[in-house]
């Protein structure tokens, strides 16, 4: 009598591997984060992020665009690029309406229509993370503002001077009734 030997695959093994396909595929998705766009750091919170992020990102980009967005000697000079009631004047002389004084230095800049955020804040399930989430990446938020023919614009600084682009147009924006609306409670958003 003749025995036969036959070797079998443990059903385990051949689950594993078909999990770890549906892995592989299901990563192959486009997933990647888009940049989204809030007017306000509030919209930004009733989109479901975090409050505390959507503020520190509204921060980081008003900060940001007062360093890199056009800067202009005089109200008429930005006024005459941007367009008339799109400047304040930023760096001094300015009064707590937001007024410009007519005294003291400083630069005017047109205001910040909104911001760009990354997705993937979205997942972030505290203010700790988004800490974290920003220090490892070194990710930074990007304010947005509009020229006179009323095309949103980001600015950065290259060579020393200030470089504006459209914004990408792979963005989503999250709004109720688009950009340009002023924010009660900013004096930075103005359209």
């Amino acid at each position: 009598m003749r025995r036969r030997f036959t070797r079998r695959t443990p059903p385990v093994l051949t689950l594993g591997t078909i999990a770890a396909t549906g892995m592989v595929l299901y990563g192959c998705g486009d997933d990647t984060p888009q940049d989204v766009a809030f007017s306000t750091p509030q919209q930004c919170a009733d989109a479901g992020i975090d409050a505390q992020i959507c503020e520190a990102e509204y921060q980081q980009a008003l900060q940001k665009h007062l360093a890199e967005a056009p800067h202009y000697a005089s109200l008429q000079e930005c006024e005459a690029a941007i367009g008339e009631g799109k400047c304040f004047q930023a760096g001094g002389g300015q009064n707590s309406a937001g007024q410009t004084s007519g005294s003291g230095s400083g630069f005017f800049v047109p205001f910040m229509t909104g911001y760009l955020i990354s997705s993937a804040l979205s997942n972030l399930s505290s203010y700790g993370a988004y800490r974290d989430y920003r220090y490892s990446s070194g990710y930074s938020s990007t304010p947005i503002y509009r020229n006179r023919a009323g095309d949103s614009l980001t600015s950065t600084i290259e060579g020393g001077k200030s470089v504006s682009r459209p914004v990408n147009v792979n963005t989503r924006t999250v709004s109720r009734s688009g950009f340009g609306g002023r924010s009660s409670s900013r004096g930075f958003f103005g359209g």
